[in-house]
């Protein structure tokens, strides 16, 4: 099974081969055979009217019997071919006598006794044999030759192949007329030429092309499994690759080099490799998250919920007898109603940012002036808690945005600046012009976020400070939703950050 395509490729090459070569190899044979039978029909026509000038000059008497044929016996060795001069009566009256060592057949035509000079060879005069009864065993030719020499005898010239009963074998066999003075036809000269040469010689031919074909079907046979080898053996990785990766390991790749479609195959078998590995890797951290997010809303609404009860059973069941004490129970239980109220809302404005559907009124604003008022409304903060707050602005710093969301921006970095830089730190803000961007950029000199932090500080109630203790300030939502902001401004934000140094948040808004 795991060759099969590549025995299928192998096959179907070699079949084509076959059969091309199979079918050049039938119209070659079948053109050659024609070309060289025109050949011989026209060789055989043209030596037919020269003979027909001899038989006029023996006729005649320009020649005497002895010439004659001794002319058609050399006629019949340059062309391999029986002569036969038949007078107007369908009589042999001359054949040829073809070289020693040349087979005439079983009923091969001799010359008889020879050739008389009287009765039994051909008479002199205007017409031909005017007594002789054939030679041999020529006399009155053949029954079954009369009907096919019957066009010769009507002024036609015949140049046909077929079985040859005198001969027993097949012949090629071109008849020319001969005439009188008064335009009548007086005989015929046959040229009968065996086909076996020609056969013989297409059959050479034919020895030639069949070992050029087996040497091209060997070369083909090499070539095709080279190259159903090429092909196969990159599927066959691929499908061990996607097999590793139905396994669930996506790190596998293959090796893809060539530029046909079984490389592109391979480059995007690796490309899909390298997506489920992001997808898988993705669904495995939003899962994290996820339970990361449960355990935290757990806990963050937990603990309140906790307080409050206990502080509520301590003054139903008269725990507490003192106003102060109860007061300072009743002040607890407000502080974390009013903490469940703003993480109650904070993930409310968190799932409106996030869904699809809401669109934000935007509107071209000066972005320097938002920053100056959210700096304003934290500076009292500030400095009761010893933290030099400054602001700088440089340049055009207009962008499209929402002046509430990005005032809400504004308030969520500032804040988690002040939060975390200790008394006598500074925290800076910045808005200035970059080319096509305005950049708002918020430095504190804090306590600086942990390198291995830094990838998830804008997931939701995610916290550098894993205890989870109620010191931790925030219920780690701020972030989240300033990405959401900045998400939904078409805007960039990077991070800096060094344990001890401080943090550095940096966010290029598109200008206009």
């Amino acid at each position: 099974m795991r060759n099969s395509l590549q025995r299928k490729l192998l096959y179907s090459y070699i079949m084509v081969v076959v059969l091309v070569l199979a079918g050049v190899s039938a119209g070659i044979s079948l053109l050659l055979r024609e070309f060289f039978m025109a050949a011989k029909q026209q060789e055989l026509v043209n030596k037919g009217y020269e003979l027909g000038r001899l038989v006029e000059s023996y006729n005649e008497g320009r020649i005497d019997q002895a010439q004659f044929s001794r002319l058609i016996d050399s006629v019949d060795a340059f062309l391999d071919a029986r002569v036969w001069v038949v007078d107007a009566s369908r009589r042999v009256v001359a054949v040829s006598t073809p070289p020693a060592g040349m087979s005439q057949g079983s009923h091969g035509m001799g010359r008889g006794p020879g050739m008389g000079q009287g009765g039994h060879g051909m008479g002199r005069g205007p017409g031909m044999g005017q007594g002789g009864h054939g030679m041999g065993q020529g006399g009155v030719l053949a029954r079954a030759l009369a009907d096919r020499l019957e066009p010769v005898f009507d002024g036609q010239i015949l140049a046909r192949s077929f079985y040859h009963p005198i001969y027993a074998e097949d012949m090629l066999i071109v008849g020319v007329p001969l005439y009188k003075a008064d335009g009548t036809v007086n005989g015929a000269v046959v040229l009968n030429s065996p086909v076996r040469g020609i056969d013989d010689f297409l059959r050479r031919i034919y020895l030639y092309i069949g070992g050029l074909g087996f040497a091209a079907l060997l070369l083909t046979f090499l070539l095709v499994r080279q190259l159903a080898r090429g092909i196969t053996r990159p599927l066959r990785n691929m499908q061990e690759a996607a097999a590793t990766m139905a396994r669930g390991d996506y790190a596998i790749r293959v090796k893809a080099d060539s530029g046909d479609e079984v490389g592109e195959l391979g480059r995007s078998l690796n490309s899909l490799a390298q997506e489920l590995g992001r997808f898988v890797a993705s669904t495995d951290r939003m899962e994290k998250l996820r339970r990361d997010f449960v355990a935290n809303i757990s806990h963050e609404l937990r603990t309140p919920l906790t307080v409050i009860r206990g502080y509520t059973e301590a003054l139903l069941d008269g725990t507490v007898q003192e106003q102060q004490e109860a007061d300072k129970y009743h002040r607890v239980m407000r502080d974390e109603t009013v903490r469940l109220e703003g993480l109650i809302n904070e993930l409310l404005d968190l799932s409106r940012l996030q869904a699809e559907g809401t669109v934000l009124p935007m509107e071209k604003l000066p972005l320097a002036a938002i920053a100056d008022s959210a700096v304003a409304l934290l500076t009292p903060r500030a400095e009761q808690a010893g933290v030099t707050l400054t602001l700088a602005t440089d340049g055009d710093t207009a962008i499209s945005g929402n002046g509430d969301r990005l005032t809400q921006l504004l308030l969520i970095l500032l804040d988690n600046a002040l939060k975390f830089t200790p008394a006598g730190g500074k925290v800076a803000a910045s808005v200035s012009r970059a080319g096509d961007e305005v950049r708002l950029k918020v430095a504190d000199t804090g306590r600086g976020i942990a390198r291995e932090d830094l990838p998830f500080i804008w997931e939701r109630f995610y916290k550098a400070d894993k205890s989870h203790g109620r010191t931790a300030a925030g219920t780690g939502l701020g972030l989240a939703i300033a990405r959401e902001i900045v998400v939904r401004h078409g805007a960039r934000a990077e991070v800096e950050s060094e344990l001890g140094k401080g943090s550095a948040f940096t966010v290029y808004f598109p200008a206009v």
